[in-house]
């Protein structure tokens, strides 16, 4: 009797689980089927934005699928993710506020925040970003000076094979380091290294405990990766929290203008409570000290791993291409010279070069699924439903990899972002910093990071790989953030032959 009873209740819950489903699906996204409770979780393999594409052909531009327990509605087109994103930004642009990674962050920072306080706290990180940058005028300098240290660093490797991934990472979190708190690090700093490594821990937890997003009931029991993240995502904090208590002391001891993110932030909420008639909203945002704290564990972890992972696909590329590595140094040399300081304004002397970042953008794909977003209502897409509450995913991978956008689109080729005059073509088809009022904090800033240190370093060295080496894959493995597998290069020193 027990038996059967046990037989009839698994029947009813399927059959309810099924009823719920189909019902729910209705004039949903067309999509493939799953399992309950899993749905396509283990479909996805190990390149889901691969398997998005296939999908993509089969069941359109836009579709459904459910990932463990979640609704996810795929864009896989330019016309999809911009319609979504930029037409009805406004109910496109939550973030999902269940799961593992929400309640790291506490719902809070530049990342979580709810949408009515993170549009003030947008608002408000890119006006003091925008202070720094008109009063200081020094982000340039900063980035060229750094560059200069950078190339030093590479000269003392002696022409000696080395992975430069850590040495990249370095020079470029120390730009985010002089913006954030109005100091650089050396390299070889034991505190430097140690935030560095954390960063680095929290990118690799992240991904390897992502299915706990779409499994979020999970995320509530002690998993192994889970208390490492929350370790990582803790120390992170720590180090913050130390360096707003410094900027605040210095604040309350001088009224002058703080040269670091940190430090306009903090004279910001200051004044929002001198005066009580700002245009923000004290009570949600000014007065909760953990939106700042969140936001800089967000600008600085993704200001690191983003730039400095593109500068390294970059060099990746060129010792691949080697013609299309002299095409460059020969484009610096005849333009700027070999002993002039590369600036920005440089940029439209030097189309090539830009092409070269922007097909690498393209073809290398650093971010090849955007971060979900959370439906904050009912709307309609391309004719169908999508429901509040679902996730919503944007494959840039699916984009820049389009046959119909991009002529043989797995060819590394900068000429395509060239006119017949050799002036450059920005195509609107690339969104390596997505689009729509979610789109990236930091890209002008990421953008002059990596033009100018580009720049310097193809002015100064020759890269190429050792002659006995594996040539590395291009494929790189899964991950938010598309690293290329591990490899050693030599800087051959250019400058040495005028020595």
């Amino acid at each position: 009797m027990f038996e059967f009873l046990r037989v009839v209740f698994v029947l009813i819950v399927i059959l309810a689980t099924t009823l719920w489903y189909l019902h729910y699906r209705r004039n949903l996204p067309p999509g493939p089927l799953g399992l309950p409770l899993i749905g396509c979780l283990f479909r996805l393999g190990e390149r889901p934005h691969k398997k998005f594409k296939e999908w993509a052909k089969v069941y359109g531009d836009v579709f459904s699928v459910r990932i463990g327990t979640e609704l996810v509605v795929i864009l896989n087109s330019n016309r999809a993710i911009k319609e979504a994103f930029i037409k009805k930004s406004s109910m496109f642009s939550s973030r999902v506020q269940k799961g593992l990674y929400p309640r790291l962050f506490n719902n809070k920072g530049i990342l979580f925040a709810p949408w009515p306080i993170w549009k003030d706290l947008r608002k408000s990180c890119l006006d003091i970003f925008h202070e720094l940058g008109m009063a200081i005028n020094s982000t340039e300098l900063r980035i060229q000076e750094e560059s200069q240290h950078l190339a030093e660093t590479l000269r003392e490797l002696n022409g000696a094979p080395a992975d430069l991934s850590r040495v990249l990472m370095s020079a470029v979190s120390n730009i985010t380091c002089n913006l954030l708190f109005g100091k650089r690090f050396n390299y070889d700093d034991e505190e430097f290294k140690g935030l560095l490594e954390i960063s680095r821990q929290i990118a690799a937890n992240t991904q390897q405990s992502s299915i706990l997003s779409f499994i979020p009931s999970l995320g509530r029991l002690p998993w192994p990766i889970k208390t490492r993240l929350m370790a990582e995502h803790n120390r992170m904090g720590v180090f913050m929290e130390k360096a707003i208590a410094e900027h605040t002391e210095m604040i309350s001891q001088c009224e002058a203008v703080q040269e670091s993110f940190i430090g306009g932030y903090v004279s910001q909420v200051k004044n929002y409570k001198r005066n009580l008639s700002n245009r923000y909203n004290s009570s949600t945002f000014s007065e909760d000290p953990e939106h700042l704290k969140y936001s800089l564990i967000v600008l600085f972890t993704a200001g690191t791993e983003t730039s400095a992972t593109t500068l390294l696909w970059v060099l990746l590329y060129l010792c691949l291409n080697q013609d299309i590595q002299e095409n460059c140094f020969r484009e610096i040399k005849n333009a700027i010279g070999l002993e002039n300081t590369p600036s920005y304004a440089d940029k439209t002397k030097l189309p090539y070069v830009e092409a070269v970042l922007l097909e690498v953008q393209r073809i290398a794909n650093i971010v090849p699924i955007g971060i979900a977003r959370s439906m904050m209502e009912d709307a309609e897409l391309y004719g169908y439903n999508i429901p509040k509450g679902a996730m919503v995913m944007p494959n840039f991978w699916a984009v820049h990899m389009n046959e119909e956008l991009w002529e043989q689109p797995e060819k590394f080729d900068p000429a395509r972002f060239l006119d017949d005059s050799g002036r450059l073509v920005n195509s609107e088809r690339l969104m390596p910093f997505s689009v729509g009022s979610r789109d990236c904090l930091g890209s002008q800033l990421a953008k002059m990071e990596m033009f100018l240190f580009l720049t310097r370093l193809i002015q100064q060295f020759q890269f190429k790989f050792p002659d006995d080496d594996i040539i590395p894959s291009t494929e790189g493995p899964f991950g938010f953030v598309l690293v290329p597998d591990k490899f050693k290069i030599i800087a051959v020193d250019r400058t040495a032959d005028d020595m």
